[in-house]
């Protein structure tokens, strides 16, 4: 653990430029692993997640050459992937676990992915069962209370496509059954209730799979994937977010964000900011595989609003700095829909409502029959605090906002977790920093 001092700014001032996308960055190794030959990964986030992924694909004998002082990842790939050795660690990667569970179904060698504590209290049966569907054979560990949770062990199976419609947008789980689809017998085809982030369909696309949008989801054909040869990651619209609205509540601060993804499927924060009233321009828009553009971000009074359900698929990773930003808004949000926040790297709903809580916002949860809903009420000024990360990557950023914006200095308990997602995170923020 290492714990840190925050103290408040005067404000914020300059720019940054983001590390790649992380979902980005998972799909693009992947892909780059089945395609074969020689593919060079500009822009790569160098995170404890993107790690456990580039390791898994190594120990299948792909060839990586990584450069993190470049941000760059040549990845040599020959047809077929070999077995591993030993079990494929995942960490604390649900993304890395999640996905390749897809990819490993769709392998002629046994496997079995292992991690790390808190991973292994994450449930995976929501991606084993359309996976089983398929044919794939697969073996996890019951909990107690019902459900299959990692170690799980995969053996080769023949798959076979399937429709698949998903009751809750999850774009690991669509990413998982596209991966297995490459080489089954017959299309496959995935619905959902709301598109959720559709970085695997682009990267597939990318790659020159058989892969098409339809009205209500995906379709894809068994392919055989080619690699583009060199593929620059955007900047990673997640991290982004933490910018965003440190900019939104620091005094007279002006950020501009460099080369940020404004894939559609991902920007939902964006939209509600606006509406809560923040001043955002987005400007020099360039197009490739995935959406790109800059943002300049400025000092702004924020008003309450009400987000529904169908907009949570757009910014699941965004909720904790969201409700840093509500905390400080005219008037009380309602938040509907957010029980996915209960099955992160922690219980993402009580880390926030306990340290907002000690800020003097009120913050509650409404459980419904069918869903739960944070409403909070907006305060003027925080009070410094100290705060608990709970070992969670995105509560320990979204805390280390509010302790930035605060009137007296704030306590962190942990930075070590941020390395998860965003190894540079102090220094990029300190960089704007005007004390």
């Amino acid at each position: 653990m290492r714990p840190v001092v925050i103290t408040p700014c005067r404000s914020l001032k300059g720019s940054v430029r983001l590390p790649g996308d992380k979902s980005i960055c998972h799909r693009a190794a992947m892909c780059a692993a089945l395609a074969g030959g020689r593919t060079r990964i500009t822009n790569f986030l160098f995170c404890d997640d993107c790690r456990a992924t580039l390791r898994a694909l190594g120990m299948m004998g792909v060839r990586i050459a990584a450069d993190p002082a470049r941000a760059r990842v040549t990845v040599e790939a020959s047809r077929p992937l070999r077995a591993p050795k030993k079990d494929l660690y995942m960490r604390e990667s649900g993304t890395s676990a999640r996905i390749l569970m897809g990819l490993l179904s769709a392998q002629p060698f046994p496997s079995r992915l292992d991690a790390a504590a808190s991973l292994l209290r994450r449930p995976m049966g929501r991606v084993m069962d359309p996976l089983r569907r398929m044919g794939a054979a697969l073996e996890g560990r019951r909990g107690p209370a019902g459900g299959e949770f990692l170690p799980v062990a995969i053996f080769p199976s023949q798959l076979k496509g399937i429709a698949w419609r998903q009751k809750v947008a999850s774009a690991q789980v669509k990413s998982a059954i596209l991966l297995a689809g490459l080489t089954a017998r017959g299309a496959t085809r995935v619905t959902e209730p709301v598109v959720s982030r559709d970085h695997t369909e682009r990267m597939l696309k990318l790659f020159r799979a058989k892969i098409r949008r339809e009205a209500d989801g995906v379709r894809l054909e068994p392919s055989r994937l080619t690699s583009p040869g060199d593929l620059a990651v955007p900047g990673d619209f997640s991290s982004a977010a933490f910018f965003i609205v440190a900019g939104l509540l620091a005094p007279q601060a002006r950020v501009l964000i460099r080369g940020v993804n404004l894939n559609p499927t991902r920007i939902g924060l964006l939209w509600v900011l606006k509406r809560m009233g923040a001043r955002i321009r987005v400007f020099n828009k360039r197009s490739g595989f995935e959406p790109v553009a800059d943002l300049e971000v400025s000092s702004s009074r924020l008003r309450a609003t009400v987000i529904e359900p169908r907009e949570i698929a757009t910014m699941i990773d965004e909720l904790p700095i969201l409700l840093v930003a509500a905390a400080r808004a005219e008037g009380r949000s309602v938040i509907k829909g957010v029980g996915e926040l209960r099955v992160k790297e922690t219980d993402r709903i009580e880390s926030m409502q306990s340290n907002l809580s000690k800020l003097g916002v009120r913050i509650k949860v409404k459980a419904l029959m069918k869903r739960e809903d944070i409403l909070i009420s907006g305060v003027r000024a925080f009070p410094g605090a100290s705060f608990r990360s709970f070992g969670d990557h995105r509560t320990a950023m979204s805390l280390f906002v509010a302790g930035l914006v605060a009137k007296g200095a704030s306590r962190l308990d942990d930075t070590a977790c941020i390395s998860k997602s965003f190894p540079r995170f102090l220094s990029s923020m300190n960089h704007l920093v005007v004390k």
